[in-house]
């Protein structure tokens, strides 16, 4: 293997396990490539939503081997919040904006599956404490 795909693969690993150290490897890259703050914060969310939703999924194959796949649930998440949001925005607004529903149910899946990762993270510490 080369050097950088040495590098890039410990790094890789290192963000799948601590994903939300992507947020200011992706702010700090991209203010200095754009050097504006607000697109920047903007690249670092979305790219460490990515980065939580891959941990959520290796978190919980790794406590669960034998459980049905998280991409099922993440799957479900999606519908559930986006039916749920375009159900909500056309009963108070009386018509539908996708753009709009996409975004919030997007920042949502920010909040939920960093709520879920530091779940996950500390049941996977007390499974293997218990174990050993």
């Amino acid at each position: 293997m080369t050097f950088v795909a040495n590098v890039w693969s410990y790094l890789w690993g290192t963000l799948t396990v601590i994903p939300f150290l992507g947020f200011p490897i992706v702010y700090y890259l991209m203010w200095v490539w754009k050097r504006d703050k607000r697109l920047a914060a903007r690249w670092a969310v979305n790219i460490t939503n990515l980065l939580l939703i891959r941990s959520v999924v290796v978190a919980y194959g790794e406590i669960w081997p034998e459980a049905m796949s998280a991409w099922w649930w993440i799957v479900c998440f999606y519908l559930v919040f986006i039916a749920l949001l375009g159900w909500m925005q056309v009963r108070w607004k009386g018509k539908l904006s996708l753009g709009k529903i996409g975004f919030s149910v997007w920042r949502l899946s920010f909040l939920w599956f960093g709520l879920i990762y530091v779940v996950l993270i500390t049941t996977g510490i007390f499974k293997t404490m218990s174990v050993v």
